[in-house]
């Protein structure tokens, strides 16, 4: 399934390189939330690859496939064609695609392809994680005053006023914070050891299934935002080295 969701990331990632440069039209979604035919053409050669590899697959996608089905023992592929679609419609070079795959709720394997520098993050559980050819460990820093955090913003309002005031607490206690635009590769990061911490209060599970594993597999620690057990169809996220993890709760995301 590794070698499938690879290959699925790097064709879906081709498109998005070769139609990086051009003019897209955008659809709105929803509040701050917009589709590209980029994003519809990313997807159908995903799940191409997918379904060439297994006929009967059971997929979600952020675009098409979006409705959520029931944990069973069955594999279900979690696809983000397009992780980043406002960077990728401004021209702003940040964006990925995920794919993911679970099983009876417990993720098993996951790749995150960066089209536009050819980086290819992947973790398959119980083996690691890498980047290319290179395995990945999360960072060493132990004190909040060193980290480095990031996160993305929810489109909803009064969510993005509560990830705000979380902001407030924790942006005093870390050395910088960034925001990406793309919860796929910031999950990556972490993994990297690059970023300590990452958060978001709404995210899909399209958009976390590979890059929650790759965090794992590389020794990091991902939760829900009360310090629970994650599951994918849960919205608030949490991934940090580990040694982190602890004193970012005590922030009390919530409050």
């Amino acid at each position: 399934m590794l070698e499938t969701a690879i290959r699925a990331a790097r064709e879906a990632g081709a498109v998005l390189r070769r139609e990086y440069r051009r003019p897209h039209e955008a659809k709105s979604k929803g509040l701050r939330d917009i589709l590209t035919e980029v994003d519809l053409a990313a997807e159908r050669v995903a799940v191409e690859v997918v379904r060439g590899a297994y006929p009967d697959a059971r997929i979600m996608s952020e675009e098409t496939y979006t409705r959520w089905q029931a944990y069973d023992d069955r594999p279900a592929w979690f696809i983000d064609p397009l992780d980043g679609t406002t960077n990728f419609f401004r021209g702003l070079p940040m964006f990925s695609v995920s794919v993911g795959v679970a099983q009876g709720g417990v993720l098993q394997c996951g790749a995150v392809y960066d089209p536009l520098l050819d980086q290819l993050f992947c973790a398959q559980r119980g083996g690691g994680a890498f980047l290319n050819e290179t395995r990945l460990h999360v960072s060493a820093r132990a004190t909040l005053m060193e980290a480095l955090a990031t996160l993305d913003w929810p489109r909803e309002q009064r969510m993005r006023e509560t990830s705000a005031s979380f902001l407030a607490r924790l942006a005093p206690k870390v050395d910088a914070v960034r925001s990406r635009g793309s919860a796929a590769l910031s999950l990556c990061a972490v993994a990297a050891g690059w970023t300590d911490v990452y958060f978001q209060y709404t995210l899909g599970p399209w958009d976390v299934a590979a890059g929650a594993l790759i965090v794992e597999e590389a020794g990091g620690k991902v939760t829900d935002l009360h310090g629970r057990p994650y599951r994918l169809d849960e919205p608030g996220w949490l991934a940090t080295n580990g040694l982190l993890h602890d004193a970012v709760l005590a922030l009390e995301p919530y409050a």
